[in-house]
């Protein structure tokens, strides 16, 4: 490969460290020259539990974002244009790299991050963050065009939103279809590389009060801390436009918490029922589109998921 090509091996390999709805991964991309096709691959939509594709669009979007991340540590400049075909409605974005400034020490550090960013679903360290800390994240939100709202555990709305994602879990347990799409994204075999191997689902929550999302393949139980912080990401509006620019907002937001050594889980059965993603709007009097809810903590560094080879994810 020249001095580009590799250049772009490099980038293509940092977005697809990218977060997913039950590591999924999907996108496709197609590289011309110097000039990325993004795609959200319909084969790999969860059908049952996403069945408008939004989370298959947020995940497109924190790929995307970490591609931005990415040409710049190159000392590149992603120009990108979102959903440039409107007669194309899986045509996620098309990013033209263009020769930029050296990448300053913000810049670097976030490129940085893109290598410690995991998700975690074990017990956190048992505090809120600190107000600092939270702030810095909330304005990697707002920066993409999102807003981050917490949920402390001394707030009245705490109680009533784990009592949501419960209830959201209770109703997913009888649908079998979607029990059945779930099973098959977190069963392990030897050399798969997409996923949730069953060994990272974590135990399930032995506290009923514990803002963590139970997985039917968890194994044992485990006491979960009782004072981590909520998070909800919302958009002004809720469509696919909406939901790539929540997914830059979410790895935006998931980078900078990774460089204060926090972690994120996800509990987004909630939002994956149009009654509860409802209720949970109005439990929070939130005027915007809740798309991502999340407990955000400490946790010394897990094992990261497994993740597809570039071929794979390139045409």
């Amino acid at each position: 490969m020249d001095v580009v090509d590799a250049r772009i091996e490099r980038i293509l390999r940092a977005a697809g460290d990218a977060p997913s709805v039950l590591n999924t991964q999907p996108w496709q991309v197609a590289v011309t020259g110097t000039t990325l096709t993004l795609r959200a691959d319909r084969s790999r939509r969860l059908r049952h539990n996403d069945p408008q594709g939004r989370e298959m669009f947020i995940s497109c979007g924190a790929f995307l974002f970490n591609a931005r991340v990415a040409a710049r540590r190159e000392s590149l400049t992603a120009v990108v244009t979102v959903l440039p075909d409107p007669d194309d409605d899986l045509l996620v974005a098309e990013v033209a790299l263009e020769p930029g400034d050296d990448p300053n020490a913000d810049e670097l550090e976030l490129s940085v991050a893109i290598g410690h960013r995991v998700t975690s679903r074990v017990p956190f360290d048992d505090q809120p963050l600190l107000t600092d800390v939270l702030v810095a994240i909330q304005r990697a939100a707002d920066a993409e065009g999102a807003s981050l709202h917490t949920v402390q555990p001394s707030d009245p709305s705490h109680a009533e939103v784990i009592g949501l994602v419960r209830r959201a879990e209770a109703i997913a347990a009888e649908d079998m279809a979607a029990r059945d799409e779930e099973a098959a994204w977190t069963t392990s075999w030897p050399g798969r590389d997409d996923g949730i191997p069953e060994r990272l689902l974590g135990r399930a929550p032995s506290n009923d009060d514990a803002p963590v999302r139970r997985y039917h393949a968890s194994r044992g139980r485990e006491l979960f801390e009782r004072h981590s912080t909520l998070a909800v990401l919302t958009t002004a509006g809720d469509s696919p436009r909406e939901w790539i620019a929540a997914g830059q907002a979410l790895e935006h937001a998931l980078l900078v918490a990774a460089t204060y050594f926090v972690r994120a889980s996800f509990a987004t059965t909630v939002l994956e029922n149009p009654t509860t993603r409802h209720d949970l709007r109005q439990a929070l009097s939130l005027s915007a589109f809740p798309q991502m809810l999340m407990r955000l903590g400490n946790v010394p560094t897990p094992e990261r998921s497994p993740r597809r080879t570039l071929g794979a994810a390139t045409t």
